[in-house]
């Protein structure tokens, strides 16, 4: 190698040194901002995650998809039942997220009551994936502070917690425009309900469509385990389908492979998805999720359901805990 050759090479890895140091003060930089952001005020979909995950107190929690966040009404629960109440339902979210959170919540409480709403593509493979998605963004933020979630995205999204080790702006690259922006739901006051107001709906009622769908099979053990790991703790489970506004089906592929579980621990098992009295157009705010008015008639009967059969069959659970958040 010629010393001109060299010369060009020493210059190119200066220029390159320079490069890498800029970006570690540029990534350093917003991601010392954003973190800065995210303690002062998290987002209330943070907020709300990480009270579930590290500070839940609450007698009740709902689990399940969208359909439980927008479609069960925490506050109607407790009024009913005369316990707290707290709806851990998130967007995109299947089974694999349900079973995470409450096998991390289960090590700091143990509720009274737990209802699982499942859905008919509860073990489609792209809602597995999503729910690894969900689970990363809640939880790469907290990495370098909690060894939980370290532990639980090194085995869930392993690429996505090595990235955020090396740079502190990936850690809250999904919150970045609720941080900049103060989106404010105010989900965490409304007990983790999220409502959404009026309706979409147009034409005629379509049917229920899941051809082409490819399914996980992994999904089925995360649903025995939620199942098996909340008997162990003697609370009580009790699952559920909300409502559709869809033609009527009476299974699925997801729901084939759950229901046998169902049957084998003798879990509760209450189905509204198409019971007539929720079967009305100006209950739903798109064809699968209800919307404030919807949610507020289907919570209400559910809870009157839970309060007969309990009172009847398990009275102990109706006995308010003296720690749950007010």
């Amino acid at each position: 190698m010629t010393r001109e050759e060299i010369n060009h090479v020493v210059r190119f890895l200066k220029k390159l040194s320079i490069l890498a140091v800029l970006l570690f003060i540029f990534d350093r930089g917003i991601g010392l901002f954003l973190q800065y952001l995210y303690e002062k005020d998290p987002p209330p979909d943070i907020k709300a995650f990480n009270h579930v995950m590290n500070t839940p107190q609450e007698d009740v929690y709902i689990f399940g998809s969208s359909k439980v966040a927008h479609g069960y009404v925490s506050n109607v629960f407790a009024d009913t039942l005369g316990l707290t109440c707290f709806n851990a339902g998130r967007e995109q979210t299947n089974i694999l997220y349900a079973d995470v959170v409450m096998s991390e919540m289960l090590r700091k409480h143990s509720p009274k009551l737990v209802i699982l709403d499942i859905t008919a593509k509860e073990t489609v493979a792209h809602n597995m994936e999503a729910s690894k998605l969900i689970l990363a963004n809640l939880m790469i933020p907290h990495i370098n502070t909690d060894t939980s979630f370290l532990r639980i995205g090194k085995k869930l999204f392993p690429k996505e917690v090595f990235a955020a080790q090396l740079s502190m702006l990936q850690r809250y690259n999904s919150q970045v425009l609720p941080l900049l922006l103060g989106t404010k739901k105010n989900r965490f006051e409304e007990n983790g309900y999220l409502p959404v107001h009026g309706t979409k709906i147009e034409g005629e009622i379509p049917a229920f469509q899941d051809k082409g769908e490819s399914y996980d099979s992994t999904a089925k053990d995360y649903f025995e385990h939620f199942v098996t790991m909340l008997q162990a703790k003697n609370v009580k489970l009790v699952i559920t389908q909300s409502p559709y506004y869809v033609q009527k089906f009476t299974t699925s592929p997801s729901l084939a492979a759950l229901m046998p579980i169902i049957k084998k621990y003798n879990v509760e098992y209450l189905d509204y998805s198409f019971d007539p009295e929720f079967f009305r157009k100006d209950y739903f705010y798109d064809n699968v999720h209800l919307n404030d008015k919807g949610a507020h008639a289907f919570s209400a009967r559910l809870a009157s359901d839970l309060k007969k059969d309990l009172e009847k069959n398990d009275p102990s659970v109706l006995t308010k805990s003296q720690t749950a958040r007010q």
